[in-house]
């Protein structure tokens, strides 16, 4: 077996002086790597970036004399180009000289960047795939499915500090006829045009979801019968604004309650306040339609 010699070193071997810096010596892989001949005026300080050789100086020299050892510390080294080169040093220390073995991390470095740059786009996907998963397939709101994971979020606040929260059933009127007539690619423009006014209603702190067929649902965060009445106005006043084919106003009808503090202790919370806002729902598509109804738990229900 061939004896180890100092040329069969693939790594910087050098030897420093603790307190002046000045390298002593270092192997012929170090002389090529760093581009310079053997001279006592050399400091470990020359060979490493200004961030490196500070660090040195306020924490690796610490610990140096402390522990007498210091490994796997990662440093940049200026190689005889100038170019920084990410490496790994492992360093002892023997009375005043210390012990270098460096190894260039150029290829680890850039594996570990690509490692990030892997769990980044990684992230980012898993928040595209979420997203997609909460949205309903045609309009921007979000699917039923996210809205109750959303409304359950909020219930969950509402009980550690309670806010009334409202429950808003829209339905189109006339939906089906409007398809009949038109046909369902114009029944799918109106369904996306409607999407687009009901989120420009709505707040951030708002849920506003494609509940199933023409249905939407809406829950307005801290907001009571009277707030309901000025914001349906505003809604309804919006939607007759998406003109039909025909040249009439689209209209809509709405059903709603308000979840009150009593609620909170009801099982099934979100089923029990969406059948009423349903029942508030019913009486104002029977009753004219193009309207709002509020299930009030005193009056029962009532138009507003």
């Amino acid at each position: 077996m061939k004896e180890a010699v100092e040329e069969d070193f693939p790594c910087l071997l050098l030897k420093s002086d603790l307190e002046t810096t000045e390298i002593k010596w270092f192997n012929p892989y170090a002389k090529s790597f760093l581009g310079v001949e053997w001279t006592s005026e050399k400091k470990i300080i020359d060979i490493v970036s200004k961030a490196s050789s500070i660090f040195y100086e306020s924490y690796i020299k610490p610990i140096l004399l402390a522990n007498g050892e210091y490994l796997e510390v990662q440093i940049t080294l200026l190689s005889g180009s100038g170019q920084r080169v990410p490496a790994v040093a492992n360093i002892t220390v023997s009375g005043h000289i210390l012990y270098w073995a460096i190894y260039v991390a150029k290829e680890r470095d850039k594996l570990y960047q690509e490692l990030i740059e892997a769990k980044d786009q990684l992230e980012k996907k898993t928040e595209e795939l979420t997203a997609v998963s909460r949205r309903d397939t045609l309009t921007p709101l979000l699917n039923r499915r996210a809205a109750n994971d959303d409304v359950l979020k909020m219930i969950s606040q509402s009980r550690r500090a309670f806010v009334p929260l409202s429950f808003l059933l829209l339905d189109i009127d006339f939906f089906k006829k409007i398809n009949d007539a038109f046909g369902h690619e114009e029944g799918d423009r109106i369904l996306i045009k409607l999407s687009h006014v009901l989120l420009e209603q709505v707040r951030e702190t708002d849920v506003v979801a494609r509940w199933g067929g023409e249905e939407f649902l809406m829950v307005l965060f801290n907001t009571d019968i009277k707030d309901i009445k000025l914001f349906s106005e505003r809604l309804h006043n919006a939607i007759s604004e998406i003109g039909l084919p025909s040249g009439k106003p689209l209209t809509a009808s709405i059903g709603g309650t308000v979840l009150e503090k009593g609620d909170l202790a009801q099982p099934n919370l979100i089923a029990q306040q969406l059948l009423k806002a349903d029942k508030a729902l019913y009486e104002a598509k029977a009753n004219k339609r193009a309207h709002t109804r509020i299930y009030d738990s005193v009056h029962g229900i009532v138009k507003i």
